[in-house]
């Protein structure tokens, strides 16, 4: 009888030392990722339970919401269940490989559906052509290629990456945007301008690797400060900042 409950003792405390499968997940904050990506809280009920850090979970929602790209179930239990180089999966998304040294990338682009890559493959190519709208993409090892032209709203968007330089180009009647970054030393060079007020924005350094535990504190800090902002006078559009606190996802499911 002694031994038998010396046993139960011994198993009951080596189950209570082991840490839960969903332990990091617990500690999600869902005001910060509601707010920030615009997500109903319940629908977090579902992310909590892939027990992914809050810097992993804030990286993933910041590349569909800055890539324009629609989140579902299957794409997000692809990322959960996967090992990916960040730098690999921001080129996936047609994003910059990069952040600034002093704070995370956000494009200025107005939202649309972009073509994609699917997650899961290496070598894709698709295309579709209109009247007026041409639209292709074409990835292999080494090699990105994405192509947009709206003929009616006068709007161009191209992005390349190949020789480990990132080139992305953004020209619409009211804006015109550009980045290049090269992916070995971090060098970028960024320009923006607003067509319509003469406003321009010019940028260049040497940034950092896409590192999910400085975009979530940049993210966190942003958050934060807009918490604070909230009782004072409205936002100025445009201002000198690249970061525009615009982080809505799409989610489909």
């Amino acid at each position: 009888m002694k031994k038998t409950n010396l046993f139960i003792i011994i198993t009951l405390t080596i189950f209570l030392l082991i840490p839960g499968p969903i332990s990091e997940s617990l500690t999600l904050d869902t005001d910060f990722f509601s707010q920030l990506f615009n997500i109903e809280k319940d629908k977090l009920d579902y992310f909590i339970q892939f027990d992914l850090p809050e810097e992993d979970l804030s990286t993933i929602f910041y590349l569909y919401s800055n890539g324009d790209r629609t989140l579902s179930r299957n794409q997000f239990e692809y990322l959960a269940n996967n090992q990916y180089n960040w730098r690999e999966l921001s080129i996936y998304f047609g994003l910059p490989p990069i952040m600034f040294e002093d704070e995370i990338i956000k494009l200025r682009r107005p939202r649309r559906d972009r073509m994609q890559v699917p997650f899961d493959k290496k070598k894709y190519k698709n295309s579709r052509k209109t009247k007026n709208i041409e639209e292709k993409i074409n990835m292999s090892p080494g090699k990105y290629e994405y192509y947009y032209r709206n003929k009616a709203n006068d709007i161009e968007e191209k992005i390349e990456v190949k020789q480990n330089k990132y080139e992305y180009y953004y020209k619409s009647n009211n804006m015109k945007e550009k980045l290049t970054a090269h992916m070995k030393t971090n060098k970028y060079e960024y320009y923006y301008k607003n067509i319509k007020t003469g406003k321009e924005i010019k940028k260049e350094g040497y940034g950092n690797s896409i590192d999910p535990k400085i975009i979530y504190e940049n993210l966190r800090k942003k958050y934060e400060e807009k918490e604070d902002m909230e009782d004072n006078e409205p936002k100025q559009e445009d201002n000198g900042s690249l970061f525009s606190f615009d982080f809505n996802i799409k989610i489909n499911f």
